[in-house]
């Protein structure tokens, strides 16, 4: 039960005006409201749960991408040496 209600309860049942009726309807309403602050929790919970899960895949991504990126630059300057041999054959076996 809220603060909020709690108070109010209180000042009915001192005022004397509180039925028992209003005394349920109070608590089912507290109880409500508490069932939906906990189920409210339990999805901001999964949410962060999934928010950190697709942060590590972003992060694998990230990486994977990275290393991609490693190897087709190896190969390219690998490519490129290639190429240099072979000019340099090609110059050697033409006839001057």
């Amino acid at each position: 039960m809220s603060a909020l209600s709690a108070l109010a309860l209180s000042l009915a049942l001192l005022g004397g005006c509180a039925t028992t009726a209003d005394l349920q309807q109070a608590r089912s309403t507290a109880d409500e409201a508490t069932a939906e602050a906990s189920q409210a929790r339990t999805e901001a919970r999964q949410a962060r749960l999934a928010a950190e899960q697709a942060t590590r895949t972003a992060n694998e991504a990230r990486d994977l991408a990275a290393e991609a990126n490693r190897k087709a630059d190896a190969a390219l300057e690998e490519t490129a040496r290639l190429r240099e041999a072979m000019d340099r054959m090609y110059e050697r076996g033409t006839p001057k």
